[in-house]
């Protein structure tokens, strides 16, 4: 009697062990494949924060996978446009969580023949030392990207594109407000040297 107990919770423990690994695996390819299709970012992006990754978005393009110079109506977007528009452009906010504390404001700009001319991040995150580490990996990844970027005062720029753009990461922290932008730009309209 003491073997038919024995046996049938060996029976019983076995398949519902079996049950959970499959479930756990279905639910981990669930995850895995929603992964794959709401972020859509270059490999390179998994070596970096979730937040680092949903501001770039792909590793394709300059950011979120559009570069200076395309068609302003080829602009795919996953997130919501913003309260506000710009006369020139169009804005979005990608909030990192449920509060209005943390989240970046994107800005593409638009030139007289329909071209994207200008992309503007501004990053706000309610602890500095949460906006220093995100400062530093956007830092590397850019010197990876475009080279040895010139450092200054709370910014570091970059030249691409044969000296024709540049990309601006500057530290925009104040004591209330943490956060740093990110634009990338025609080098000739920003006069930087």
């Amino acid at each position: 009697m003491k073997k038919q107990i024995l046996l049938f919770c060996s029976i019983f423990l076995l398949g519902g062990l079996q049950a959970c690994q499959e479930k756990k695996s279905n639910d981990q390819i669930q995850v895995n494949s929603l992964d794959a299709t709401t972020n859509n970012q270059g490999s390179d992006l998994n070596n970096y924060s979730p937040i680092f990754q949903s501001i770039l978005k792909s590793d394709t393009g300059m950011a979120r996978g559009v570069s200076l110079g395309d068609t302003f109506d080829g602009i795919k977007e996953s997130t919501l446009p913003s309260e506000t528009q710009p006369d020139n452009g169009r804005s979005y906010t990608e909030y990192f969580d449920n509060t209005d504390l943390n989240f970046a404001d994107i800005l593409y700009s638009k030139d007289n023949t329909n071209k994207v001319s200008e992309i503007a991040i501004d990053v706000y995150i309610e602890k500095q030392p949460t906006v220093d580490s995100l400062f530093q990996e956007f830092k590397s990844y850019f010197n990876k990207k475009y080279g040895t970027g010139i450092d200054k005062t709370k910014t570091t720029s970059w030249e691409i594109a044969n000296g024709q753009y540049m990309v601006v990461l500057q530290n925009v922290s104040t004591q209330k407000d943490p956060g740093f932008k990110i634009v990338f730009a025609n080098k000739s309209e920003k006069n930087v040297q």
